[in-house]
């Protein structure tokens, strides 16, 4: 268990305002967004230098995006310089890309190019509001298994009816993107959201039984992470739920071709593993505790 803190200051350009800037002439001002859509401040361009509200001189950005990137990939500024808002990890062979998906909604994460969040008919925001309601009315303790970029914690924890929600973390460059994420900084401040680093299959393990009101279970796609599908994964489920707990399992689109037959394998496991009420929800199964 580990308390998390903001460190540095960073500075973002999505392709909006990346546009806008480029096509600034030298010494007009624009208002632009340097935390993703939070807030925004007028930006003088300078000669190869850009002034911000507060007097902060950064240089205009350089590097050069392809045709397929230029609509989705953000700019960070850190170390002295706008670099692709991007990393490859080396431990896992995975490649991360937090993803533009329009102004004002929070950017989604593309892992070795699948894409974390729904955003065929919306942003994360949509998403994320679609599986709380899936989840239906909860009050107490909530277990968020992926904290992933933590928008479902965030928003979880901005419910009257809940009083603590626990989120689970193993991949440590998510959570240096959240860390960075000017839309994740509640994880670390939020008096609710206790965030534990960790692998869920183990720190589960841990966990007093009974101790949730529901679970929310948004896991990586099954290529990803398939040992977070197993029945024995859903009986500790299970066992740290509370009698009549709710359970909402993210599965993805059944009507894909990769997604194709496991909503139905997932609800004959949840039934093998002691749950009941199960059927098909948004974009997976909900299920309850007898």
């Amino acid at each position: 268990m580990n308390d998390f803190h903001m460190e540095n200051r960073y500075y973002f350009l999505t392709p909006v305002d990346l546009q806008v800037l480029q096509r600034c002439p030298d010494g007009d001002e624009v208002i632009l967004s340097l935390d993703l859509g939070m807030s925004q401040q007028p930006v003088r361009r300078r000669g190869p230098q850009m002034i911000l509200a507060d007097g902060t001189s950064l240089p205009l950005p350089s590097p050069r995006l392809s045709a397929n990137d230029a609509a989705r990939t953000i700019l960070i500024f850190r170390e002295g310089q706008w670099t692709k808002w991007q990393y490859y990890d080396e431990k896992t062979g995975r490649f991360y890309k937090p993803v533009f998906v329009a102004e004002g909604q929070p950017p989604t994460v593309e892992i070795s190019g699948i894409k974390m969040h729904v955003t065929d008919a919306g942003g994360p925001q949509r998403d994320t509001r679609k599986k709380l309601q899936a989840l239906g009315l909860v009050r107490g303790r909530v277990l968020d298994t992926c904290c992933g970029l933590g928008y479902t914690a965030i928003a979880l924890a901005g419910m009257a009816t809940v009083q603590q929600v626990i989120t689970i973390e193993k991949d440590e460059t998510m959570v240096r993107i959240c860390r960075e994420n000017p839309w994740s900084q509640a994880l670390f401040h939020s008096a609710k959201i206790q965030l534990i680093r960790g692998d869920v299959t183990e720190v589960i393990q841990g966990l007093r039984s009974g101790r949730f009101n529901a679970v929310l279970h948004d896991p990586p796609r099954y290529a990803l992470a398939p040992e977070l599908y197993t029945t024995s994964f859903y009986r500790e489920l299970w066992r740290v739920l509370r009698r009549g707990g709710r359970l909402y399992h993210y599965t993805g689109n059944p009507r894909k071709q990769q997604s194709r037959g496991l909503p139905e394998r997932t609800a004959a496991r949840l039934q093998e593993a002691g749950f009941i009420r199960v059927r098909h929800c948004y974009q997976g199964v909900c299920a309850r505790k007898p």
